[in-house]
């Protein structure tokens, strides 16, 4: 309906705009369907039509910084001559316009930056988080610091096992120091 003559979209009202009711009847006699839609609101026309129009990405033309780089350089190959990453301004009449020369070395390290950028980026979203200590590792690590009491070790137990930041420091510092470290997390 919207791609014939006659018909718009009203933004502001979220429904089609009509510019007769001649319009209107001939279509509606050629698609009797469309009769409740002379005055209905559409709410979420915007994403509904980027879903189902006929403009989608496929993935034809995708290409990585490298490549475009590669393809720029072709497209650039008579301007040989400008290997210096400076812009200049050419008068054309009244018009300027902005002509920019490329280093070939330039941009193919920075698409290959870019390219690595990317491959980084994603190898550190896939990654999975790392494994909190088991009860089992924190109560062995416990038991190995000489001279705690039974309460000492059970109220650092609880700490440890709800905090695996705070066992990490433990096991970071030295043995001597340990035991003192605890006792200031049990007894701040």
């Amino acid at each position: 309906m919207l791609s014939r003559s006659g018909f718009g979209w009203d933004w502001d009202n979220n429904k089609i705009s009509v510019d007769s009711d001649d319009v209107w009847n001939t279509y509606v006699q050629a698609n009797e369907d469309a009769t409740s839609y002379r005055h209905k609101t559409i709410r979420f026309w915007d994403m509904i039509s980027l879903v189902y129009s006929k403009n989608r990405a496929n993935g034809a033309g995708a290409r990585t910084a490298a490549e475009s780089v590669v393809e720029m350089a072709a497209e650039n190959g008579d301007n040989s001559k400008d290997t210096d990453a400076t812009s200049s301004t050419q008068v054309d009449g009244d018009r300027k316009k902005k002509r920019y020369r490329s280093d070939e070395t330039i941009a193919s390290m920075l698409g290959e930056k870019l390219d690595n950028f990317t491959d980084a980026f994603q190898a550190d979203v896939c990654e999975p988080p790392p494994k909190p200590a088991s009860p089992e590792e924190i109560l062995a690590a416990l038991d190995a610091i000489p001279g705690l009491g039974e309460d000492d070790v059970l109220a650092a137990y609880d700490i440890l096992v709800s905090n695996d930041r705070k066992f990490k420091s433990l096991q970071a510092l030295p043995d001597g120091m340990k035991k003192k470290w605890i006792l200031k997390q049990v007894n701040p």
